[in-house]
């Protein structure tokens, strides 16, 4: 498993512990999804897990761009676990 599966798998696991919604994402007909929607006491925030260096790619910026801008989400890059904690408000494990 490599630092982007890691990273994903941590904060998946820590943020169920913590009470929220966890699912992933896969658009039908459209790339660029974001990796998992998280949702809980109503917020929603989408997130793109990277390993730490790498970005996304031109297809996911357009598709994290449109889901800004067009839909008014919170959408995230992560690249760490400790920045997802911190876009979910989760404390360490």
């Amino acid at each position: 498993m490599g630092p982007e599966a890691e990273v994903e798998r941590t904060v998946c696991r820590e943020a169920a512990a913590d009470g929220w919604r966890v699912y992933k994402l896969q658009f039908l007909n459209k790339r660029g999804a974001p990796d998992r929607m998280f949702g809980k006491a109503g917020r929603v925030v989408l997130i793109e897990f990277k390993a730490p260096g790498q970005t996304p790619n031109e297809q996911q910026k357009r598709r994290h761009a449109e889901l800004r801008t067009d839909c008014g989400l919170e959408v995230h890059i992560c690249r760490t676990v400790e920045h997802g904690r911190e876009v979910l408000g989760l404390r360490e494990a």
